[in-house]
């Protein structure tokens, strides 16, 4: 496969970086399919959109260019994982690479897209996606409603980006996803506006991977993802530059897996993929190990690629993720099942309330409000995905709708 390489100079520097793109193999059945499943949910929301559109324009108000204020963060914070210290090493700032793109903006839902907590400016970060267009604006939720941000630079238009926080240095960080026959290889810095990054060594272009920050080893872990093929390959990020491991054991290739670090346990867990995979793994900082519980959640079915998120509750002290479950007996109601992972089992909790179905949303932890914050996704069915929801700890409970 040849690798295609894309320069953008947004002309703000001598140094422009050079952005690895893939193109996609010509007829995935997956990515062929993607499109198709994703056309057929918006036409269920496009009359609902463009009233929406249209309701905005007559009240002619702007979309909010800034934030407000972040709510300040409580005296104890909820995390489990030890706080950095003088002793964690500080990496120095990364190189920056001049670029710019368009700004391509959509109806905020329904879109698939991943979320992250922005452990600096306490608010949930939303970028890009695959809506009614696939998109590269960038959304904030401050608690109560989602906010859209702007930005001088941002990453180009795509869906199917890796995202996490990075506390140690005070940002977001974006790696790689797709864009219409392209596979993206960039690594983007959020910390109030976007800034892309040149490191020296970089994962290959792909989409699809999963990523979370370990606060013990101060490093963000990438694992797999799709670039024509599945990868199962690891990655650290120290906040100037990409390495990867060689770990004795590994889970087997996939992409769109879960990953969260279970700070009360001290590794990082990676639950299934896409493919109806269900195998349960744990990274330790240096090797994988399989895991083989009493009881396993259902693997992802679908037959389009969504993101599969997965959070540590900091709260409860346990792994938590919500998937949707169609069943086939005509007797039984589809589901938003919640499970959690306490480092030796799974378990399936049974709340008095759920979000609507749905599929490819974000999830994400809210520390200053202690709050699991689910957002996005397209429907199954005639379920709304325009609300997004707040798990506290016993069920689930609407947070707010369309922003205001």
């Amino acid at each position: 496969m040849v690798r295609r390489l894309r320069q953008e100079d947004g002309g703000r520097g001598d140094r422009p970086c050079l952005q690895p793109l893939l193109p996609h193999p010509r007829d995935p059945e997956p990515w062929g399919l993607h499109r198709a499943q994703a056309k057929k949910h918006l036409k269920r929301f496009a009359l609902f959109c463009l009233l929406l559109m249209c309701a905005a324009c007559s009240n002619n108000q702007p979309l909010a260019t800034t934030s407000p204020s972040p709510t300040p963060p409580p005296t104890s914070t909820p995390f489990e994982s030890p706080a950095p210290t003088p002793s964690a090493p500080a990496s120095p700032t990364p190189i920056p690479c001049p670029s710019s793109s368009s700004l391509v903006s959509a109806p905020l839902w329904p879109r698939a897209a991943n979320i992250a907590y922005d452990s600096t400016r306490s608010q949930i970060l939303l970028f890009g996606g695959l809506g009614a267009t696939i998109s590269n604006d960038t959304w904030a939720w401050d608690g109560g409603q989602w906010i859209r941000r702007e930005s001088n630079a941002m990453p180009s238009t795509r869906e199917g980006a890796a995202v996490a926080d990075d506390p140690q240095h005070r940002a977001v960080v974006l790696f790689g996803g797709d864009r219409s026959g392209d596979y993206w290889g960039d690594t983007w810095l959020w910390n109030g506006a976007w800034r892309q990054v040149c490191p020296a060594h970089s994962p290959s272009p792909r989409t699809g991977a999963a990523m979370t920050y370990d606060p013990v080893r101060h490093l963000i872990l990438l694992f797999g993802g799709f670039d024509g093929t599945q990868l199962d390959d690891t990655w650290l990020w120290d906040g100037r530059d990409w390495a990867k491991q060689s770990p004795a054991n590994s889970p087997p290739a996939r992409q769109y897996a879960r990953l969260a670090f279970d700070a009360a346990r001290g590794n990082a867990v990676l639950f299934g993929g896409y493919g109806a995979l269900s195998d349960t793994w744990t990274w330790d900082g240096s090797s994988w190990t399989q895991h083989h519980p009493a009881r396993t959640p259902l693997g992802v079915d679908d037959r389009t690629p969504f993101p599969e998120p997965m959070v540590y509750d900091a709260a409860r002290k346990v792994i938590l993720f919500v998937a949707p479950v169609q069943h086939i007996a005509a007797t039984a109601a589809d589901t938003m099942d919640t499970w959690t992972w306490n480092g030796v089992n799974w378990t399936k909790l049974a709340p008095a309330a759920s979000p609507p179905l749905r599929d490819g949303f974000g999830l994400a932890y809210d520390a200053v409000r202690s709050l699991v914050v689910l957002a996005g996704g397209f429907p199954i069915g005639s379920a709304d995905p325009t609300t997004t929801w707040g798990w506290n700890g016993v069920t689930w409970s609407e947070l707010s709708g369309l922003p205001a």
